[in-house]
């Protein structure tokens, strides 16, 4: 399957306050030594004053302003988060209100970590179904809020950020081949809960713990078996067209090198930040998009795989040939 619609401009936006495995050793029993050579992770930025809106409203006017689209010109904006500031409205129409955008279709799409690969995909295939000509898709996720610090087997993983595109609808096919997939976490191995029903006729429950829950070791197999079958699906999808890069979801820098050894690619052909950011949700492809296009590895032409994984348990990929 393949969508007329192509990548036209990047964003990203990230806290200001970094966090180092040092500053983490402070607190907890743990050390760079150890995170670093588990997962790759060597920093993460936190949010201490931003918002998850702010975040994301600043993402989606770099990416505008990058494809030099005005908020008129939006048809339709669609959001992806676990953590958004508020439970309603969605994240896709407080972005609507910040970037002043008069009249658009907005919703969210919630599927963790693998958010922003369901989200393009529904965004590009929304765009052919209502005749919009323009889209924006903001990912953002304030995940430190959602953590116990008390942990340390979770929450020296993730960070704080996010990420956006314009997309345009065009005569060549630039997004193609989305690979969707969800199997039952019948083991509950990853999720965050929200508190419980304490109405005055309920049995109030208000100590739940709704910080973020993972088997680590149990995600870490799903992830490396999920990541290998979406790159080898949309490699069978291109057919005699090569892929040429893939941005993953940067979660853990072992998954992404046993993505690598179990299929034909380099190392070297994966775009990586995790170093940088550690784990942000559905932030971390459109983040590295932004990067990797501003670094120049990142080259109009290349056709990029974007695979990744998330809570659900979800995981999939889609092509991107890369425009700008």
């Amino acid at each position: 399957m393949s969508i007329s619609a192509k990548i036209v401009g990047v964003g990203a936006c990230v806290p200001q306050k970094m966090v180092d495995n040092h500053m983490l050793e402070a607190i907890m029993d743990t050390s760079d030594e150890w995170i670093v050579k588990r997962t790759g992770i060597r920093e993460r930025r936190l949010v201490t004053e931003e918002t998850n809106t702010e975040m994301a409203i600043s993402a989606a006017k770099q990416a505008m302003d990058h494809a030099d689209v005005s908020p008129d010109d939006i048809g339709i904006i669609v959001g992806c988060t676990i953590t958004s500031d508020f439970a309603t409205p969605s994240l896709a129409s407080l972005v609507q209100k910040g970037i002043g955008c008069g009249m658009a279709a907005a919703m969210d799409v919630a599927a963790g970590c693998t958010g922003f690969i369901y989200a393009l995909a529904t965004i590009t295939s929304m765009m052919d179904t209502l005749g919009v000509d323009t889209g924006l898709l903001v990912a953002a996720e304030n995940l430190s809020c959602r953590m116990n610090w008390e942990d340390r087997a979770t929450c020296i993983l993730f960070g704080d950020g996010a990420g956006a595109v314009v997309v345009k609808r065009s005569e060549e096919n630039h997004i193609k081949h989305p690979f969707l997939r969800a199997i039952p976490d019948t083991d509950d191995v990853l999720f965050i809960k929200n508190k419980r029903n304490d109405n005055p006729w309920s049995a109030a429950q208000a100590n739940d713990d709704i910080s973020l829950t993972m088997k680590g070791q149990d995600v870490f197999v799903f992830a490396v078996d999920a990541m290998e079958k979406s790159i080898k699906h949309l490699e069978a999808a291109m057919g005699d067209t090569k892929i040429d890069k893939i941005v993953p979801h940067q979660a853990n820098n072992r998954i992404i090198q046993f993505a690598a050894n179990s299929t034909h690619f380099d190392k070297d052909q994966f775009y990586v930040n995790v170093d940088k950011y550690a784990n942000t949700s559905s932030a971390t492809i459109p983040i590295a998009l932004k990067e990797a296009h501003d670094s120049g590895w990142l080259k109009k032409g290349d056709e990029v795989a974007l695979v990744g994984f998330g809570a659900g348990l979800t995981y999939g990929g889609i092509v991107v040939k890369w425009a700008i």
